[in-house]
This record gives structure tokens, C-alpha cells and sequence, in this order.
């Protein structure tokens, strides 16, 4: 599918991994020199070192920008086979900080032959590589691994602390992926752990926590907190939409109110625009899911010529309705084609004919 007129300026711009406009909540904004919108209260900024203490002020802290870093980040980390198995990319690979690969121990005039020849010395794996493989090819990943290593003592007491990640709800889990981009300075400075963190100093990718729950408990009793105790205390309402307190009787009251609780309120504005994301990722989910339903039960209903093609060739053997080649643009094949199986299917008997794969004349195995 072609790039609408944005997504290709957007493209053009070395914004090479921001998905499609139609598959974002919000269609992505082009950074532009403009430090602040004042009209709204809500920064546009990005986030970034400020004053000596190289602490993140309220007015630095965009919801935007860290979402960028993170589909940035997200979409680098798709799996790229051609690249994985480069000679140099299994060599910077590592599992709990130690290398996964090593070369080859080989004698000296072994080596010297590889290196005379300008032949890569082979690699083979080492013990922390063999875990990680093993880690890899068990459902569930590492807490799989800890659970089936049980018996094992000291090694399964390390292995069940380690990790409990892929344990995750499966939404929770892409959200967390799509918000690790970020490792800049947060509201209490400079983020000296090096780990992906928000710029409210939370870790995002935690062994034990899960960072998609840590945001909706945040907004839940932020919310409480802004529209209950401060609102009272300032004599103010607060507008969840602007994420202001507004008073049209006392301008002083609201202004108040605002300045004193800045930080939080910026807080509240990013957990909401996060709870968004959530809320969105649902729901492209929900699609997904409708859709692929859909695609499952189009062969199990009764014969429909909108659906299956001008002609009734009945059901296959798989007992689903098979279609006309008009209906997948093949012409009149004289033969209807499996729900399933893409074999032949003719109505000749009233039941269908034994499609290619279950004993058809065609068969070979």
C-alpha cells in the first residue's frame, strides 16, 4: 500500500520508523523549531539536560517525544534473521553481560591458516550462549527455564528471580517493548543506570514489575488527587481534558493551583497519553483478532454467492463451503477450491468430491 502525501514527508524527514498515520491514535507531528505551546499548558519539548543539577524540569517533559524513541527503538528490534547470523553481530551478542559467542579454540597453526587466508575463525558458543539458547527455545522463555530446572539447587533459585517478563499479558508486554527507547535524564537527573526509564525516573523494563500497570495505578491516583484533595484545597476544578485547574471566579485561584502543582500535572498529562496508547493497542488487537475469526468462519457458513463465487460447488472434505474461481479471481475452473485445503471440490455427488490432500486422484503422499 501506497504512503499517503504526510507518511511519505514524515518518511523523508529520517523518521524511517514511525508507523503509518493510520495505524497511530494520533497522526505523528514533525518536530519543528518551536520550543513551547503555551496556548494549551502542555510543553513541547523534548526531553533533554536542564540547568546544572541535569534534572528534566516540568516544562521538558513531552509524552511525544518519549513515545517516538520508544517505536524508534521498538521497530529496530524486530527480528532481522540476515543480519543476526553477520559473524560480527554473534560476536557483540550477550546473555546476563557475558558473551555468547567466542572463537574457536584452535592451535596456532590453525589459527594461522584462518588468518592467512583472511577466513573468519569460527565461533562457537559459550556457556552463558547455551543458556540463552535454552532459554530461547522453551515456551515462556527464562521463567520456563527456571521452573524446569527445579531440581537443580542454587541454579533455579538465580533463574526464577531473574526474569518474569514473558509472563506478562501479551498487550502489557508490547506496550512496555513500545515505550524502551528512552534513556536521557529524568525529574531527579541524570539517569546514571544507563536502563530504560520515563522521564519520571520509573524503570520501564523491570524483571519483576510490569511498567503498564506501575502507569495506571500512577493516573488512578493522580486523578484522585487532582480532582479530590487539591482541587478543594485551592478552591478550584480541575479539567481532566487541558489538564488544568480553572476557576472563571478567581483567575488567582487557578493560576495558583497550576504553578503549585506543575510537575504533577505534567505527570498526569503523560500517564494519560500513555493510558491512550494502552487503550489503542487494545483495540487494534480486538481487530486483529475479529478479523482473523472472520477469515476462519468465512468457509463455514452456507453457501453464499457474495461470499463463495456464482457457482454451489458444496463443501470439501474439511465440511466448509467451498469457493468458485470467480470468487478468488481465477475464472471458471469447472471445480470449486477447499475452504482449507485449496483442493478440488464439485457438487456433482451433492456431498463434495475428496479434495487433493485426503485420497483425491492428485495426491502423492
Amino acid at each position: 500500500m501506497a504512503m499517503t502525501e504526510y507518511d511519505q514527508k514524515v518518511y523523508d524527514s529520517g523518521y524511517k520508523y514511525i508507523p503509518r498515520s493510520e495505524f497511530l491514535l494520533s497522526p505523528f507531528k514533525i518536530p519543528v523549531p518551536e520550543t513551547k505551546d503555551s496556548s494549551s499548558g502542555i510543553p513541547s519539548l523534548i526531553p533533554r539536560n536542564s540547568g546544572g543539577s541535569g534534572a528534566l524540569q516540568a516544562g521538558n517533559i513531552n509524552y511525544n517525544d518519549f513515545a517516538r524513541a520508544g517505536f524508534d527503538a521498538y521497530a529496530n528490534r524486530q527480528p532481522t534473521p540476515l543480519v543476526d547470523d553477520l559473524y560480527q553481530s554473534k560476536l557483540d551478542k550477550t546473555f546476563m553481560g557475558f558473551p555468547s559467542y567466542q572463537t574457536g579454540q584452535l592451535t596456532g597453526a590453525d589459527m594461522g591458516e584462518y588468518i592467512g587466508s583472511g577466513t573468519d575463525i569460527p565461533l562457537e558458543l559459550t556457556t552463558a550462549g547455551k543458556l540463552q539458547n535454552i532459554a530461547g527455545n522453551i515456551t515462556g522463555g527464562i521463567q520456563n527455564l527456571a521452573n524446569k530446572a527445579g531440581g537443580f539447587g542454587p541454579i533455579s533459585a538465580i533463574l526464577s528471580k531473574m526474569d518474569r517478563f514473558n509472563t506478562l499479558p501479551e498487550l502489557d508486554q508490547q506496550f512496555i517493548k513500545q515505550s524502551m527507547g528512552y534513556k536521557g535524564p529524568t525529574v531527579f537527573g541524570e539517569n546514571t543506570g544507563g536502563n530504560y526509564v520515563d522521564p519520571f525516573g520509573v524503570n520501564v523494563r523491570s524483571a519483576l514489575g510490569n511498567y503498564a500497570e506501575k502507569v495506571k495505578d500512577d493516573y488512578s491516583s493522580l486523578e484522585k488527587s487532582l480532582t479530590g484533595r487539591l482541587s478543594e484545597k485551592y478552591g478550584v476544578q480541575f479539567n481532566p481534558e487541558t489538564g488544568m485547574f480553572e476557576n472563571p471566579d478567581d483567575i488567582e485561584a487557578a493560576e495558583k493551583a497550576n504553578k503549585m502543582t506543575n510537575m504533577m500535572r505534567q505527570k498526569y498529562i503523560f500517564r494519560q497519553q500513555q493510558l491512550k496508547q494502552q487503550a489503542f493497542n487494545e483495540t487494534i488487537a480486538e481487530k486483529k483478532a475479529k478479523e482473523i475469526e472472520r477469515i476462519k468462519n468465512l468457509g463455514k457458513r452456507g453457501y453464499d454467492p457474495a461470499v463463495h463465487g456464482e457457482t454451489n460447488y458444496g463443501q470439501g472434505s474439511d465440511g466448509q463451503q467451498s469457493y468458485s474461481g470467480d470468487s478468488i479471481g481465477a475464472g471458471n475452473l469447472g471445480f470449486g477450491v477447499g475452504a482449507t485445503t485449496g483442493g478440488p471440490v464439485s457438487n456433482r455427488t451433492g456431498r463434495g468430491r475428496t479434495d487433493y490432500m485426503d485420497g483425491g486422484l492428485a495426491s502423492i503422499l
